[in-house]
């Protein structure tokens, strides 16, 4: 559709004046343009306003549309490629880099306040060197952020935490040859083998896909559970990290319900084989998720059943133990990212194109059911 007959639809479906589309286009034109248009899963063709005004359309004219639309223009958190990418960007200097500062200054002596010394002594360039690097997921966006810091080696940085036993013996023997260019030595021992994991994601909304506590087998379940099994497995990850080794994982955004839910699990998942901590570069912060008082409006819109479709409820959403009506887990969020919007936004935002509900930024689930041709 013609963004100028997409315009005018859209004005024609909220009963604006002439005064109120000039002033609202030129809002609108501004965030589709900066930021909203180029979300990846629109369909071939479409925009931004286009799926607004047909997002709008479903709703019944009056102070149902103009409370969804006060939603998106007040409420609405677009996380574009490029924001996305600096926060990978930061990953490393604000997280990262002071950790092993600090090691390195406790092993050389180096005063902390001596960034510039610190970072030169060979404490700081072998820790440096043997830290590992691996992806949660397909968001985590590893090849910027190896791209964002240069001097750390290929052979650091994984996409995934699943390592085949080839690439973990390759990784090794870099770190080896790498040590011994550093040190003037082999290392021995060890000082051959990985002292720091990060492991790093995108998105987290929930906790619950991180990690989480089976209610009735009592067991770990999770992509954190799996890699410290992993990492205690000398036949796996195990055989490249060191007894004591320090796990980092970073989230580039996540909510306060998922740090809460990470932070309060952690300590009671066992590692003998070493430490772990949670760290964040983008809290959402406590004001994010919608509020039954703050936005009753669109809070009522969405109790509709007719605005709800009931197969969005699947085997899969029910790990977060309650409807997707306000989001998986019950996460209430008006987020979206570039790439997808996640399944912790509230439904009516991101409702699949196979759904019998229309959504603003429609949603391609990892789980989405195969199709009758």
């Amino acid at each position: 559709m013609k963004k100028e007959l997409a315009e005018a639809l859209l004005a024609k479906i909220m009963d604006w004046s002439d005064r109120e589309k000039a002033q609202e286009r030129a809002r609108l034109e501004t965030f589709a343009s900066y930021k909203y248009d180029e979300y990846l899963q629109f369909s071939p063709g479409r925009r931004f306003i286009e799926s607004l005004a047909l997002w709008l359309g479903q709703f019944q004219p009056g102070d149902e549309r103009r409370a969804a639309y006060d939603f998106v223009s007040r409420r609405l958190i677009f996380f574009s490629a490029s924001e996305i990418n600096h926060l990978v960007e930061l990953t490393f200097p604000t997280i990262i880099r002071p950790k092993l500062i600090a090691k390195a200054c406790k092993r050389s002596g180096v005063s902390t306040e001596r960034i510039k010394a610190a970072v030169a002594t060979i404490e700081y360039r072998t820790l440096h060197r043997r830290t590992l690097y691996l992806g949660m997921s397909d968001g985590a966006h590893t090849d910027w952020f190896r791209r964002a810091n240069p001097a750390i080696s290929n052979e650091q940085v994984f996409h995934a935490y699943d390592v085949s036993d080839g690439k973990t013996a390759n990784m090794l023997g870099k770190l080896r040859k790498d040590l011994t260019k550093m040190t003037s030595a082999p290392p021995e021992g060890d000082a051959a083998l990985f002292e720091n994991v990060v492991l790093l994601d995108d998105f987290t909304a929930s906790g619950t896909s991180a990690i989480r506590l089976n209610g009735e087998t009592r067991e770990w379940e999770g992509k954190i559970p799996t890699i410290i099994d992993n990492l205690c497995n000398p036949d796996h990850l195990g055989g490249c990290v060191v007894n004591g080794v320090s796990v980092t994982i970073i989230a580039y955004i996540a909510s306060d319900q998922a740090v809460d839910h990470i932070q309060a699990l952690l300590p009671k998942l066992p590692f003998a084989k070493g430490t772990i901590e949670f760290q964040v570069v983008c809290k959402l912060g406590p004001n994010v998720p919608l509020d039954e008082t703050r936005d009753a409006a669109f809070f009522a819109i969405m109790a509709e059943d007719r605005y709800f479709d009931q197969e969005a409820d699947d085997e899969h959403g029910a790990v977060g133990g309650t409807t997707k009506r306000y989001g998986y887990a019950n996460g209430r969020l008006p987020v979206v990212l570039a790439h997808n919007t996640p399944n912790n936004s509230v439904y009516l935002l991101w409702a699949e194109d196979v759904h019998a509900v229309r959504g603003l930024f429609p949603r391609v689930s990892r789980h989405r059911k195969l199709q009758q041709p």
